[in-house]
Formats: C-alpha cells, sequence, structure tokens
C-alpha cells in the first residue's frame, strides 16, 4: 500500500516509499536497516475534525511529535478516574474534570499527566507504551515552569509522585510530594479566597488532605521524617456534599489515625517503652479504630447491601478501597502482640486475635473486589497492603491449629493472585512480591514464630516498604545464607506435607 507522503530518506535516495503501515518505517529502510523518519513520530492519521473538537485534539499534542487524538485523551482520563480518583488520592471534581477536557481548557502538564496514569489500563499495547513519554512530557513542563506556584501544579506533582512510586522510584517520589507540600504551604492552600467558587475551595481542601495522607505514605517508605505534623490541621474535613463522594471524608479521619499508629510501631523498636506504656498507646489507638468505624454513616459500613448500593452508584472502588485501609491500619497496630512474650493489662490474646481476624478480612474483602465488576481496586498502595496482610496469614499457616489451615491457604493464595495481577500495571510490585518470597524464607528459617517480633528488620517491612529489606535483614540475624538453604528446603517439604506451606514462586522463577 502506497503511503500518503515519502520518507525523508527516500525523497533524498529518488527511491519509491512503500510502508504498510502509517505508523511503521517503509520497507526500503527496513532492507537497508537504517532510521525511517516516518517511525521518529507517532502521529495519527489526518482526518476531518469539528472546529468545535479541535482545541481537544490540539491540547494532546507535542512538540516531540505526540499527538493524542480527541477519543483516546478521553479513554485515558476515564481509565484514571475509573480505577484511580477517589482511591489513592481525590484531586479532582469529576465534572468539571470531565467539562474541562471535552473544552480543551486543561493545563497540559495536568493532562499529561492524568494520561499517562491512564495509559497502562488501555488495551491498546500501543497506547501502553506511551506512559514513560506523557509522564517525561509533564514532568518537564513542571519542571521548565517550577516557579508556577498553582493548584494545577500542585495536582500534577501528585500524579507525577505517584507514577514515580509505580515505577519502584522512591527518591523521586518523595522529591515530587516534597515539591506539592512546599507549593502548598507557599500559596497557604487551605485559606481560601472571595474569588474561589464552592469547587474550587473543595477542591483545595482536597488537595491538602491527600497530601496529608501521602505525607505519611512515601514519608514512611523511606524512613524519612514527615512535612506536615499531625497537629497541622489547617483546614476541615472534606464536606458531605453530594457534588463530591461522601467517602472521602471517612477517609481523610480514618488516614488521621495512620500516622500515630506508625509512630507507635517505631517508639517500641527504638524507645526503651515500658510495656504499661505501650500497652496504655495501643488501647488508646484501639479505641479510636473502633470508635471510626462504629460512628460510620449507616450506608459506609461494611455490608452486602452498602456493597450492592455503592456499586450502583458506581463508587463500589473507592468504598472497598476505604475498608482496605481500615484493616491494614488495623494489622499494623495490633502486628506486634502476634509474638509478645509479656502479661499485660491489655489481653495479648485478644489483640494478636484482632490482628489475624483484620489480615484475614483484608485479604477477603480484596479478594470480592477482583471477582466482582465495580469494585476495582488496582492502585500500587494496595500490593504493599496484600504484603502486610500475608505477612499475618503465614503466622496463622505456620503456628495455629491445623483448622484454620485451609481457609487460611486459600486467603494467601487469593493475596499473591492479586500481586500478580497487580504487577501488569505497577512495575513495583515484583520489588514487593519478592519482600515476601523473602519473609517466607525467614519464617521457614525459625522453628518458632520468632520472625514476627517487633524489630528494626520488622519496621522495615511493615512501614518502610520503599527501602531494601535484604539490608536489615543481616542486622535481625535472619539473612539466608547458602548454608541456610537445606534448612529452608527440608523444612518446607515437611510443611508442606502438613499443608503449612505455600509456594510463593520469585519474580525471576515466574518469568523463565
Amino acid at each position: 500500500m502506497g503511503a500518503a507522503k515519502a520518507c525523508k530518506q527516500c525523497r533524498q535516495a529518488k527511491r519509491k516509499c512503500l510502508r504498510s503501515d502509517t505508523l511503521g518505517p517503509c520497507a526500503q529502510c527496513i532492507k537497508r536497516n537504517i532510521i525511517c523518519s516516518n517511525k521518529l513520530k507517532i502521529k495519527k492519521p489526518q482526518q476531518l475534525v469539528p472546529s468545535h473538537k479541535r482545541a481537544l485534539t490540539e491540547q494532546g499534542e507535542d512538540q516531540d511529535g505526540l499527538n493524542l487524538p480527541e477519543e483516546i485523551i478521553i479513554e485515558l482520563v476515564e481509565h484514571y478516574i475509573d480505577k484511580i480518583h477517589d482511591r489513592p488520592h481525590s484531586i479532582f471534581h469529576l465534572p468539571t474534570l470531565r467539562e474541562n477536557v471535552r473544552r480543551g481548557n486543561m493545563n497540559k502538564a495536568l493532562l499529561m499527566a492524568i494520561c499517562s496514569m491512564g495509559s497502562r489500563f488501555s488495551a491498546h499495547l500501543e497506547i501502553r507504551l506511551l506512559e514513560h513519554q506523557l509522564t517525561a512530557k509533564s514532568k518537564r513542563i513542571v519542571l521548565d515552569n517550577l516557579e508556577d506556584i498553582s493548584l494545577e501544579s500542585i495536582q500534577t506533582c501528585i500524579l507525577i509522585a505517584n507514577l514515580y512510586a509505580a515505577h519502584a522510584k522512591p527518591s523521586s517520589e518523595a522529591l515530587f510530594f516534597r515539591i506539592a507540600i512546599g507549593m502548598a504551604q507557599i500559596m497557604r492552600l487551605t485559606l481560601f479566597h472571595s474569588g474561589d467558587t464552592l469547587v474550587t475551595c473543595e477542591i483545595k481542601r482536597r488537595v491538602w488532605w491527600t497530601l496529608f495522607m501521602a505525607d505519611r505514605w512515601y514519608s514512611s517508605g523511606l524512613g524519612l521524617p514527615r512535612q506536615i505534623e499531625d497537629c497541622e490541621r489547617l483546614t476541615d474535613l472534606p464536606m458531605d456534599e453530594s457534588t463530591f463522594h461522601a467517602l472521602t471524608i471517612d477517609q481523610y479521619s480514618l488516614v488521621d489515625l495512620f500516622g500515630p499508629i506508625q509512630d507507635l510501631n517505631r517508639r517500641i523498636v527504638q524507645e526503651d517503652l515500658e510495656d504499661n506504656e505501650i500497652d496504655r498507646c495501643a488501647f488508646d489507638l484501639s479505641k479510636r479504630l473502633d470508635a471510626w468505624e462504629e460512628t460510620l454513616p449507616a450506608d459506609v459500613k461494611l455490608n452486602a447491601e452498602n456493597l450492592a448500593g455503592h456499586k450502583t452508584r458506581n463508587t463500589g472502588g473507592p468504598f472497598v478501597a476505604l475498608h482496605l485501609g481500615f484493616h491494614h491500619y488495623s494489622t499494623l497496630l495490633y502486628f506486634q502482640y502476634l509474638e509478645a512474650k509479656r502479661t499485660s493489662i491489655v489481653s495479648t490474646k485478644q489483640f494478636a486475635e484482632r490482628c489475624k481476624r483484620h489480615a484475614s478480612s483484608y485479604s477477603a474483602l480484596l479478594k470480592f473486589a477482583r471477582e466482582e465488576e465495580g469494585f476495582a481496586a488496582v492502585y500500587p498502595t494496595v500490593g504493599h497492603m496484600a504484603i502486610v496482610s500475608s505477612s499475618v496469614l503465614l503466622h496463622t499457616l505456620l503456628f495455629d491449629d491445623e483448622d484454620k489451615i485451609p481457609s487460611t491457604r486459600g486467603k494467601l493464595n487469593a493475596n499473591f493472585e492479586a500481586l500478580i495481577e497487580l504487577e501488569q500495571y505497577w512495575p513495583a510490585l515484583k520489588s514487593m512480591i519478592n519482600r515476601l518470597v523473602l519473609f517466607q524464607n525467614m519464617c521457614l528459617l525459625s522453628e518458632t514464630s520468632h520472625v514476627h517480633t517487633l524489630n528494626k528488620w520488622m519496621i522495615r517491612f511493615l512501614i518502610e516498604h520503599a527501602l531494601p529489606l535484604e539490608e536489615k535483614a543481616s542486622d535481625a540475624e535472619m539473612a539466608t545464607t547458602s548454608d541456610e538453604c537445606d534448612i529452608i528446603s527440608t523444612r518446607s517439604q515437611r510443611l508442606a506435607e502438613q499443608g503449612r506451606y505455600t509456594t510463593f514462586l520469585s519474580y525471576k522463577d515466574r518469568q523463565a
């Protein structure tokens, strides 16, 4: 099939330029193994576009040759809304976002970042491959205009940070989150102006709470100090209005407990706390978690009726995300009691059972979300939370009564299947899966449950998720050496006979 226009190489050599693919190199360049100018740019075929739609198409054009057609822009934005929005963050008013996209009024860097987030969910490989180009363009615009301290710049930095997190680049993730936080503090994001509309005020409020929540995730992952302290309550929780999902209110009131739970775990390891002090703090946080759950509005409590209702309202994903977070925070709080060696005023056994119950509930809810349409939970932090859930399930599988073995094995396998599915969207899941494999190896080296003791190695596993686990393994005297491989093999065979061992293949093995 003849091309509409000859490539530069064929024109210069005065050859006939033939192409079977308008987006690919010509036959002559392929034959001579030279770079074809037709392959240097990703362009859509020429088409007539009504004048009122040209703005939407033009906002996807890039000086480097990227030209996103109108339908692709809308597809990628909708993928982002369907899979990401209102899960790890809530930074847009959807009717306004869709209207700005339709009219071509979107900030260019922000649009590129949204499209990059959405591209991984496209059914077309050529669209998925645009992710890095879209991210690079968005980042370049932001860095070229770093002094543009605006709401759109903050939103863009949040998305770029999430994109870096997806590719296991925690330093870059932290950098862009800190840029976003710095901009928010400089422009006093939570101080509203007389010209701000109700929607603008609410977006600002939600962006600030998104940064508050993100600050607890990325800083903990790298072991960095937070930029926003728990006492910095500079704005109210998001409003309960029909124009926004009311679920977001409950999400941010829950994340207010995340920092104190992290801090308690660190203090247990880093400070010489008395048992009574540890129990007092744990009991206080336990009461706050119970109060959060008990005071949820009737339509936000986790039950079959509400699951069906939120599915009908297209809020199934955010609803599931809210309760996944609750189970994860609870698991982190009670984890220390799996291996407590003390008699205390707080029932150690009761809190250990709560830890197991929340880890099990997390797995069951994630399995439900994967199997039922309308409850997508495919954002990256789901992976780390599934790893923590699995570590508790491993404790149950290895050390609890035999009657719990079948159901626990099923939940562990379900978690692992979820991790494999997530990996196709988020490359960072590779290292998370390998952390789980390493954790099970540590368990196999021990005839007791001491691996679950809260120490520096365990803190890194639970909350310093962006740091290499192996570096701390030697500090905890649990590193796997070649001499210990026989121990792992022997014990795994014995446990497999008892039904207490599940096979987690490493990333390398699965790729083979």
